[in-house]
């Protein structure tokens, strides 16, 4: 299925793209989205589509259901007159596995993922598509940027779990410059499609930290990833302190079988470390303290970033992610960098 990269000649965006594409003939770009029953928030994603200012790009759509029981299909039917776009439905298998059926389907040399919940600026498309144009080599990698949808209420506590560690890391990153694969993010991420299809493409054994695992295998063999704050999508989603404890929750269970990789050996040999026992014995003594702040998470008081990291850390990461999945066999870690 791979193809050999060339670099399309592009002219610079001078005007809306038009949405009638045929899929004939070479391809720019492939956008992936895995969805799985949230249809409403899919057809914000694909209204987006529909305001790119992508010049004369050739683009596809593929839109991979996940054992979706809801109104998806329809959704994307929707937008069949306006948009490049396939759609591909499987009997549930995670997230993984959704990636790589339109991984296995795209058109084009380039495959951008993106969530069913960021909604694309209307630059994102062009940013992409321009940054491997830039950088040739099979190896280089464009983490977007995801900030919160302005369309919602954002907490100060939202504003930390999405800048600077819960559930992304983007505040510790500098656009334009290299990014650590530990935060290499699949909700805005784009590859040269040999590359990622060459390394097999997701775990699909793994149903949490899939990315973090991806990000450390193609580390392993020259992966580039480099940050651009241009390559913006909004995250239509809203969360509350116990909304995050939860994710993590339920994702406990999935944490053996990543303790098993590579990634995962090595997460454990760093939490061996006496320096890091030695900071989660201070968080866990802190316990009786943090109880008492604990209501002051969702509330528009903006508390120090250290004292999010600390509530996040204990009732989060200690109490529903690594205690629930290893009964206190292995050192627990926080599940974003």
């Amino acid at each position: 299925m791979c193809g050999e990269f060339g670099r399309a000649s592009r002219r610079k965006a001078k005007c809306k793209v038009s949405h009638r594409m045929r899929f004939e003939g070479s391809l720019d770009l492939s956008i992936i989205i895995p969805t799985h029953n949230r249809s409403a928030l899919l057809k914000r994603t694909l209204e987006g589509f529909c305001r790119q200012d992508s010049g004369e790009l050739r683009w596809e759509l593929i839109v991979v259901s996940d054992g979706s029981t809801d109104s998806s299909h329809e959704t994307v039917m929707q937008f069949k007159d306006r948009l490049p776009v396939r759609y591909f439905s499987q009997t549930k298998r995670g997230v993984s596995s959704a990636r790589n059926l339109g991984l296995r389907e795209a058109r084009s040399p380039i495959v951008l993922f993106l969530d069913d919940d960021v909604i694309p600026s209307p630059q994102l498309i062009a940013e992409h598509a321009r940054f491997h144009q830039e950088q040739p080599d099979l190896e280089s990698v464009l983490l977007g940027y995801v900030t919160w949808s302005p369309e919602l209420r954002i907490t100060p506590f939202m504003w930390w779990y999405g800048e600077c560690g819960g559930l992304f890391g983007f505040s510790k990153l500098q656009s334009g410059q290299p990014a650590d694969p530990r935060f290499l993010y699949t909700c805005n991420l784009s590859f040269k499609t040999e590359f990622l299809s060459r390394h097999g493409g997701f775990n699909e054994s793994l149903t949490v930290l899939e990315d973090h695992e991806l990000g450390y295998r193609l580390s392993k063999d020259g992966m580039k990833m480099k940050f651009l704050k241009e390559a913006l999508g909004y995250h239509y989603q809203t969360f509350t302190f116990d909304q995050a404890c939860q994710r993590l929750s339920r994702y406990s269970s999935g944490l053996p079988a990543f303790l098993l990789t590579d990634a995962g050996k090595r997460m454990l040999k760093r939490n061996a470390r006496i320096s890091f026992r030695i900071a989660e014995w201070g968080v866990r003594a802190s316990g009786p303290a943090l109880q008492l702040i604990r209501p002051l998470a969702d509330t528009n008081i903006p508390l120090p970033n250290a004292i999010y990291r600390l509530l996040y850390w204990y009732f989060a990461t200690h109490k529903s992610f690594w205690h629930p999945a290893t009964k206190g066999k292995v050192t627990r870690h926080e599940s974003r960098p």
